[in-house]
């Protein structure tokens, strides 16, 4: 579950702590005292506070983004099959433009889930030349009754949203919450448990505590991280319903 940045921020913070107990040794009586202890103990709550307001808030804002990604991919799903069954309408005029929007699919499912940064601007621009020719063979198509007429607009009214969300799945593939936050989190929190560890006692009860926090607080980490990639962390977007709309595309 661990990806490189919550293993970084378990080392830097657990560490810290660690730290904090061996400076200790270090430090003259007079600065071990229970005053000083409190002292610390107070300023230490405004960075407290600080830290928890931050990572609150970047958990949250990450969740959101991630939640609206998976609206936008069931969203885009639920078009493909109302494409589908109005093509169908067509009869056999349309069994080109039916087989291209399932190429289509299968080529935006490949997109999406799978790690080809590479090839990613080159996979978008084939994504909107398949749109682009089923939409370019639904102008072209003569319809032959008033259900034919009307069900041609519906399906170019689908193909512009389509083209429209399949961008939006595009460029919103990585979120990037901005590492600075990620960065003082980090930093923030490790001097705390460094101030702690300073005044602590030293023993197994207290270290396993400082272990358990340390991994609470970089699991947290992690899934902002993780959410981040809504197309390939460790906690992504589920790909069924596009598989689902595929397999509702039966020639």
């Amino acid at each position: 579950m661990f990806t490189g940045v919550g293993l970084i921020a378990f080392i830097c913070i657990f560490g810290a702590g660690l730290l904090g107990f061996a400076i200790r040794g270090f430090l003259p009586a007079h600065h071990r005292t229970d005053e000083t202890g409190k002292t610390v103990h107070n300023v230490m709550g405004v960075v407290a506070l600080l830290a928890a307001l931050v990572l609150g808030l970047l958990v949250a804002n990450t969740k959101s983004s991630f939640d609206l990604r998976s609206q936008e991919v069931q969203q885009f799903s639920a078009n493909l099959t109302p494409l589908d069954r109005e093509l169908a309408h067509f009869g056999q005029d349309a069994a080109k433009m039916r087989e291209t929007l399932r190429t289509f699919t299968v080529h935006k499912i490949a997109q999406l889930w799978t790690d080809r940064d590479a090839a990613s601007a080159n996979d978008a621009a084939e994504a909107v030349r398949l749109l682009d020719e089923i939409e370019g063979d639904l102008r072209l198509f003569a319809p032959k009754s008033a259900v034919h007429i009307e069900g041609r607009k519906n399906a170019l009214d689908i193909i512009r949203d389509l083209k429209r969300t399949s961008r939006l799945l595009f460029v919103q593939q990585v979120n990037a919450t901005p590492r600075p936050f990620l960065i003082a989190g980090i930093f923030w929190v490790s001097v705390l448990f460094l101030c702690r560890g300073v005044f602590a006692p030293f023993n197994g009860t207290v270290i396993a505590a400082f272990f358990l926090a340390a991994l609470s607080v970089s699991v947290a980490i992690n899934l902002i991280f993780d959410m981040d990639q809504p197309f390939a962390g460790f906690i992504k977007v589920s790909p069924v319903p596009m598989q689902q709309a595929l397999d509702w595309m039966k020639p």
